[in-house]
């Protein structure tokens, strides 16, 4: 992996949204047409800056995706946290707020489910994998490497094909049959409002 590193945003509110808006950019061209397609230049037109402007923030391309790879790790960490219970104890738990993020992201349109670009990222390039597992979900237990009871297992498992079939676009699930999905494996909201 490159030693090359983003630049740390210093200045204005512009070039922390500029960068973002470099990073949305890129997550959008993978979804849309493979990371064989992700070029620097590719990334300039879609975000409408130019080559200047995007080596201000990432030196190569290396480094665009390194910190791409940071931001749709955080962003799919705080999708998870934002559904798990305040006082979560066990993995179970962890693995019920993955599922339900999951079911959450995949009802966003294809094009805003940014985090799903981890995917393809890590089909190319698979030196990221770890990566990202050293930046996922402490609290959570997501890409934990400890052993799992079978109920956390079957609950990530679940997550997991899910999330492959969204991106893949295998089967039309309803926002309805989503949320049964979560009722049979006791993660609806309802479900865990006790555990908040």
């Amino acid at each position: 992996m490159s030693q090359q590193r983003s630049r740390p945003i210093q200045g204005s509110q512009a070039n922390s949204s500029r960068r973002q808006q470099l990073l949305d950019s890129a997550a959008r061209l993978i979804l849309d047409k493979g990371v064989g397609h992700l070029t620097l230049e590719a990334v300039c037109e879609a975000a409408r800056v130019s080559k200047g402007g995007l080596l201000y923030h990432f030196d190569s391309k290396t480094a665009l995706l390194e910190a791409l790879v940071d931001d749709l790790t955080a962003q799919l960490q705080g999708e998870i946290d934002e559904q798990l219970p305040t006082n979560c104890a066990d993995g179970v738990s962890g693995a019920r707020a993955y599922l339900r993020a999951v079911v959450r992201m995949g009802e966003l349109p294809r094009t805003q489910q940014f985090c799903k670009a981890l995917t393809f990222i890590c089909a190319a390039h698979p030196e990221f994998v770890e990566r990202i597992r050293s930046r996922a979900g402490r609290r959570s237990g997501l890409c934990s490497g400890r052993a799992l009871s079978l109920e956390e297992l079957h609950l990530r498992l679940l997550a997991d094909g899910l999330w492959l079939a969204d991106i893949y676009e295998c089967y039309q699930i309803s926002p309805e049959c989503r949320m049964r999905l979560l009722e049979l494996c006791g993660c609806a909201d309802s479900d865990v409002a006790s555990d908040r």
